[in-house]
């Protein structure tokens, strides 16, 4: 049976979170990479929507600073435990779409990742969304920057709730919940007839 690694101090992972992020910020890459970030039409059927009354081109910008606040906590705790699997810590799933938004950035994030002496930590089959407040990762952020914001650090709760109403609507159109099954018919004549 495996051990687990013990996960470090919040406060320590706060530091050196909040210093990863103030180095991220500075980098001569940022406004590159947040450009790219922004500019990306990666879309999620189980991560933005989740956001109440969500528009891209207005909200990316305040979710891509929540996004690097994750990937800053999850570097901070690789860090200290140099551990993959322990590093992977629950996210809720808006800001999970927007590091996977940002880690699509590919040469730009590794180069102020490799800049800042950061380690990226993603991988699919370690993904968890099973934020909730009072959870480690919420005292991490927490005593890092405050409170975070409750539009984006959705508890799991509330997110399986949305996605409840949402896996109906999906559904109403011929769509499966996730977003990764329909049942449309393309070569069926549009709904207003043949012009």
């Amino acid at each position: 049976m495996a051990r687990e690694t013990a996960l470090p101090r919040a406060r320590d992972v706060a530091e050196t979170a909040r210093d990863a992020l103030t180095g991220i910020e500075a980098d001569v890459e940022y406004e590159h990479l947040k450009t790219a970030a922004l500019a990306s039409r990666q879309v999620s059927f189980t991560g933005f929507p989740l956001i109440s009354q969500w528009d891209a081109d207005r909200g990316s910008g305040p979710l891509f600073t929540e996004a690097l606040c994750a990937i800053a906590l999850r570097a901070a705790v690789l860090l200290h435990t140099v551990d993959d699997q322990a590093a992977f810590l629950p996210i809720p799933a808006p800001v999970d779409a927007m590091v996977h938004v940002v880690l699509a950035q590919g040469s730009l994030a590794w180069r102020v990742a490799e800049y800042n002496v950061l380690s990226l930590v993603h991988r699919s089959d370690y993904e968890n969304t099973g934020y909730s407040k009072g959870c480690y990762t919420h005292d991490c952020y927490r005593q890092a920057w405050g409170e975070p914001p409750a539009r984006f650090w959705i508890d799991q709760e509330e997110a399986d709730r949305r996605m409840a109403v949402l896996a109906a609507l999906y559904e109403s159109i011929g769509m499966g919940p996730d977003g990764r099954r329909h049942h449309i018919d393309f070569s069926a004549a549009p709904a207003g007839g043949e012009r």
